[in-house]
């Protein structure tokens, strides 16, 4: 019995989805790297100023996030005034139009305390707690995709947490790059930016090697062609794992798969980061460009993630219709 394969072009034509769920997850990413900067700025003041620098550029992913989601709603009052347009609390579009306008004006209150230069301990709580809300944020815009229950890439048990990773590793890289070209075209002296850099990269190393630990169990699972059904007949994955699998690492999305996201997205930076640790004297004159490339790589690395697994969304969950068992009537 051959199944129903079900495709449709909907999401390749479609770049503000992807893009606001790069924003969404590079929002969150940015506010989280901002408040552990600054927590370790208690005792390391100089990551004070990678926590400014990234406070400064978090409200600006936010809205780009929000400009992305309002053209690919085509109605912007409904973005604007979300209370009174999104009432249906079991939808995650409406839970993350909640959290995200919940997360705006924290955000902002973070920037503001930073530009006023108010009591630091103030600042820092405002950011702790802000931190969970934010993580929500990132780990939101997966769950907003596996919600729809029909795709079978969009998977429930990895794709938030894909997505939530990918938006702290992102984050960082951002991060990184606009505190590097900050200091790079302000013409500041920072004794400690090698040093900052250095950190920073040994945490790009961490989240690298998680994301393509995920990476590979989500394929993985993929691959298997998990079961609908868990044994107390929960709905736990749509059918077509397998066709999902084949379809992202060797059909027409191979090429962006592999060369972008495993390629681009993380061995590159990963190669990179260990010519840093291993090289670093021999390529001490050209660090700002080495560390300049790796950020801009993970970037890239995480629009193209976005990209594809909206493209995959084409590819819906098979039907299978059992035969007609049934004779037909035959007249005389």
């Amino acid at each position: 019995m051959e199944p129903i394969i079900l495709m449709n072009s909907k999401w390749g034509n479609d770049i503000f989805t992807p893009m606001y769920l790069f924003f969404g997850g590079l929002t969150g990413g940015l506010f989280i790297v901002a408040v552990v900067a600054d927590l370790v700025g208690i005792k390391h003041k100089s990551f004070e100023k990678l926590s400014k620098v990234v406070a400064f550029i978090v409200p600006l992913a936010l809205v780009l996030a929000g400009l992305f989601i309002t053209f690919h709603l085509g109605k912007p009052e409904r973005g604007m005034f979300f209370p009174l347009y999104f009432s249906n609390f079991n939808s995650w579009m409406v839970i993350g139009g909640y959290s995200v306008g919940l997360a705006f004006p924290m955000i902002i209150a973070y920037a503001l305390l930073w530009y006023y230069k108010v009591n630091q301990t103030i600042r820092r709580l405002l950011g702790v707690v802000g931190i969970p809300l934010l993580g929500f944020v990132s780990l939101y815009t997966g769950l907003l995709l596996s919600g729809a229950k029909f795709v079978p890439l969009w998977s429930q048990q990895y794709l938030p947490y894909l997505f939530l990773n990918s938006g702290i590793l992102t984050g960082l890289a951002a991060a990184g790059l606009a505190f590097l070209l900050f200091h790079t075209f302000v013409k500041t002296e920072l004794d400690d930016m090698s040093r900052i850099l250095q950190i920073v990269g040994y945490a790009i190393l961490a989240l690298i090697v998680v994301e393509g630990l995920e990476l590979y169990l989500f394929m993985n699972h993929l691959a298997l062609n998990p079961e609908k059904l868990d044994e107390t007949g929960k709905f736990i994955n749509p059918n077509g794992g397998a066709l999902a699998y084949e379809y992202v690492t060797q059909g027409v999305l191979a090429p962006w798969f592999w060369w972008g996201i495993v390629g681009m997205g993380l061995t590159f930076p990963l190669i990179l980061t260990f010519i840093e640790m291993i090289f670093d004297k021999i390529i001490r004159p050209y660090v700002n460009w080495v560390a300049g490339v790796k950020f801009a790589s993970i970037l890239a690395g995480g629009i193209i993630l976005r990209f594809v697994i909206v493209w995959g969304g084409d590819l819906k969950a098979p039907l299978v219709f059992p035969p007609a068992l049934f004779q037909l009537p035959l007249s005389g």
